[in-house]
């Protein structure tokens, strides 16, 4: 009975249906994501020690900040796909597309050429608390990172896409298969070669640059060739409707970044980039958790947008019950998370790093925050009614950093934590 139950909810064809399917096919596919990237923190860190282990952290979250640079353009494009794929309008769909990644190729050179003159200028060594001993490297490191960040802000578009016409289990395969690629690379290196923080950095920077450009050229060869981008379509005078439609966005990306982009630059200047670490790794712990949540929240923001568009609303306010049920179950599995934690890090990590128990637990207590912001924030979004999210997040982006600097100086590691929080 409930095997039938659970094929018919899959074959239904229905927008349920479509969003019980990603979450299933993306279950699978993330648990492998996970999995491994549980496995390449405890080797990166063996191979080149928990200090350039966190120069890597910090490098890439810092010049990761310009993925929040697309003037909402990603996300205005994926609410304005969902719509025209809907009523199958697949002309005015590869013309937003096209138009799109057109826009994003200019704003990426025009970055990478703005970061390059100042790159000359700026000391980096000074601005990562890099210690002297490692300080040659980092021009090299931050150039790596610039043009595999630059080139990502192209082609992660194709995640986007994907999520819009209600295949996000397509996308989740893109990362997963970028973490395949960055465990084999680190094998490679951990037997190879000696410890290399370069190394290090060319493999996780371009693992996903080589995955996403494999799935692209595939997906709209295939998946996506009703919609496939061209030169001959692109109309940049059109497409700056999805500016304007998105510029709420671009606000919020922006706060975002002062939210939770800067913890590991404040935490490796006001304490250590062990500490970077440390944070890095309790982090991941609970993204591992985490994310099995997302799995089941990405597809709504597409089913709230397609829902809306058609006045769905029993669909909607059902959706949102079943969401605030799954809130209550994270917390169970939140606080059994944080008790186990001891032995798991014991396991994982061995002696490589100390991880107070404090951490684990103001962690905790900031993923049961963010898990009840995101199961809303994927409605809010669907539906485009972001000026409530754009009031409240300019202020605690505002007030975010001051407090994680003030909070860090007196309480450590905790304070940036309880800051975030």
């Amino acid at each position: 009975m409930i095997i039938d139950r659970i094929k018919k909810a899959y074959n239904d064809g229905d927008r349920s249906s479509l969003v019980f399917k990603n979450v299933i096919n993306s279950f699978g596919i993330k648990s492998i994501g996970i999995l491994i990237s549980l496995m390449l923190i405890p080797l990166s860190i063996t191979y080149v020690g928990p200090v350039e282990y966190g120069i890597w952290l910090t490098v890439s979250s810092v010049i990761g900040w310009m993925n929040q640079f697309d003037f909402g353009l990603g996300n205005g494009l994926r609410n304005q796909l969902t719509t025209d794929y809907s009523h199958k309008n697949y002309g005015t769909s590869r013309m937003y597309i096209s138009s799109t990644y057109a826009i994003l190729i200019l704003i990426s050179v025009a970055f990478f050429i703005i970061f390059i003159f100042f790159h000359q200028i700026i000391d980096w060594a000074s601005i990562f608390n890099i210690p002297e001993d490692l300080a040659p490297f980092i021009d090299n490191i931050v150039i790596i990172v610039l043009i595999s960040f630059c080139a990502q802000f192209v082609l992660q578009l194709i995640i986007t896409i994907l999520t819009a016409v209600h295949m996000n289990y397509k996308g989740n395969l893109i990362m997963t298969f970028a973490l395949v690629l960055s465990i084999f690379g680190m094998v490679f290196l951990y037997y190879f070669t000696e410890s290399n923080l370069t190394y290090l950095v060319l493999v996780f920077a371009f693992a996903p640059v080589v995955s996403m450009i494999i799935f692209t050229l595939f997906y709209f060869r295939f998946d996506l060739k009703m919609i496939k981008p061209s030169f001959k379509v692109i109309e940049i005078k059109k497409s700056k409707g999805l500016i304007n439609a998105g510029w709420m966005f671009f606000i919020i990306q922006l706060c975002t970044l002062a939210l939770y982009q800067t913890s590991n630059l404040i935490i490796a200047n006001v304490l250590s980039l062990e500490d970077v670490s440390v944070y890095n790794v309790v982090y991941k712990y609970f993204t591992a958790l985490f994310m099995v949540v997302m799995v089941i929240l990405n597809p709504y923001w597409t089913g709230f947008a397609e829902a809306f568009e058609l006045n769905d609303f029993v669909w909607i306010k059902k959706s949102m019950i079943f969401l605030r049920k799954i809130f209550f179950y994270f917390i169970g599995m939140n606080f059994i998370c944080v008790m186990i934690s001891p032995f798991v890090f014991k396991f994982w990590i061995g002696d490589r790093l100390e991880i107070p128990f404090y951490v684990t637990l103001f962690l905790g207590i900031y993923f049961l925050a963010f898990y009840w912001y995101n199961s809303h924030l994927v409605l809010i979004n669907g539906v485009g009614k972001l000026k409530v999210q754009v009031i409240t997040i300019l202020i605690c982006s505002l007030v975010n950093i001051p407090l994680s600097i003030a909070f860090g100086k007196i309480f450590g590691l905790n304070g940036v934590i309880v800051a975030n929080s």
